[in-house]
């Protein structure tokens, strides 16, 4: 099945397949343990809601440190497992906070939030069709 392309809402221009389900083979191989990998892409699901309430709350306060903490662990997590239009997204909020670009933060901020359902079924059921045989 191929992935869909479309433009991300939170960056305009930016074109990005949802996942990537090499990600986490990659991460698998690294840390030696498919078991390790799945459990920390069911971790991120898990911690998902939280952090994009956090980046929210620190982008209307304009609290750029705040924002800045929770958006840079939330691209590299994403990008960990594979979620890279959701990475993008968040790349581009921060590229806006960094430029004190407050209200294009802010803007970007809610887009990205758009894209967390998105991520979360495209990242769980790579996680379904991945499964290890029962047994195994």
């Amino acid at each position: 099945m191929a992935a869909e392309q479309v433009v991300s809402p939170a960056c305009p221009g930016l074109t990005v397949d949802e996942l990537d389900p090499r990600a986490l083979t990659r991460l698998a191989s690294e840390l030696e343990s498919d078991d390790l990998a799945r459990s920390i892409a069911q971790t991120y699901l898990r911690m998902l809601d939280a952090r994009l309430a956090r980046a929210a709350s620190a982008l209307d306060r304009r609290d750029e440190v705040a924002a800045m903490d929770v958006l840079l662990s939330l691209r590299v997590s994403s990008a960990t497992v594979g979620l890279v239009r959701l990475e993008s997204a968040v790349l581009c909020v921060i590229e806006a906070v960094s430029r004190g670009e407050t209200e294009l933060a802010r803007e970007r901020g809610t887009s990205m939030l758009g894209l967390a359902p998105g991520a979360r079924v495209a990242l769980r059921s790579h996680l379904d069709h991945s499964a290890p045989p029962v047994g195994a």
